[in-house]
C-alpha cells in the first residue's frame, strides 16, 4: 500500500512537471507567420513589418482588434503614396488604430515607452508595427522588462525570435548575455 501510493505520488508530481515544463516552453515561444514576411506572434501580441491588406485582413480573422503603428508620419505618407493609408483601410477594417511614431534612437525614450505601455495594456490581441519589425521588437523588449518583469536576457531570448540582434553576435556566432545596470 506505501509503494503504491508512493509510486502515484511520484508518478502525479512527474507529470505536473512536465506539464509545467510544456506550459513554458509555448509561452516563451514566438510563432512565425509564414504567410507574411517579418510577421511573429508572441501571446497576443503580433509584431510585424509593414502589413500589407491582405495581412491586415487576416490579423482582423484572428481577432485583433488594434493597431499600433510605429512608423513616422514620413514612413506613413511615403507609403500612401504607392500603397494605400493604413489608417483609413484599418479603421474600414473596424480596427482601433493607434500612430506612436518612433523613428530612430532619439525616439527610444521613457515617455514613449510610457505611451506604448498605455496602448498595449489589456489582454486583446495585437498588431504592433513598423517597416521591417526592428523598431517593433526593440520597444516591445522593453515593455516586457519594464512592465511584465521579464529579465534583459528573458527579452533577448524572446526578441532574437522575432528581429532583434546585436550584430557582433553574428561575427562572434555566439549571443551574448545581458543583464539591466542602473
Amino acid at each position: 500500500m506505501k509503494i503504491s501510493t508512493l509510486f502515484l505520488l511520484v508518478s502525479l508530481f512527474l507529470a505536473s512537471s512536465l506539464q509545467a515544463q510544456d506550459k513554458m516552453i509555448k509561452t516563451d515561444s514566438v510563432e512565425i507567420i509564414k504567410d507574411f514576411k517579418g510577421s511573429f506572434k508572441y501571446q497576443n501580441y503580433y509584431l510585424s513589418a509593414q502589413p500589407s491588406l491582405e495581412a491586415l485582413r487576416w490579423y482582423k480573422s484572428q481577432g485583433v482588434n488594434k493597431i499600433i503603428n510605429l512608423r513616422t508620419e514620413k514612413e506613413n505618407k511615403d507609403y500612401s503614396a504607392y500603397a494605400y493609408s493604413e489608417q483609413n483601410i484599418a479603421e474600414e477594417l473596424g480596427f482601433e488604430y493607434h500612430s506612436l511614431p518612433i523613428g530612430g534612437s532619439k525616439d527610444y525614450t521613457p515617455e514613449n515607452l510610457a505611451k506604448f505601455e498605455k496602448l498595449i495594456k489589456g489582454d486583446e490581441k495585437l498588431l504592433i508595427h513598423c517597416r521591417s519589425a526592428g523598431r517593433a521588437t526593440i520597444l516591445f523588449m522593453a515593455y516586457l522588462i519594464q512592465h511584465e518583469g521579464y529579465s534583459a536576457n528573458e527579452a533577448a531570448t524572446i526578441g532574437r525570435q522575432i528581429k532583434f540582434s546585436l550584430p557582433f553576435e553574428k561575427m562572434l556566432d555566439t549571443e551574448i548575455s545581458l543583464e539591466m545596470v542602473n
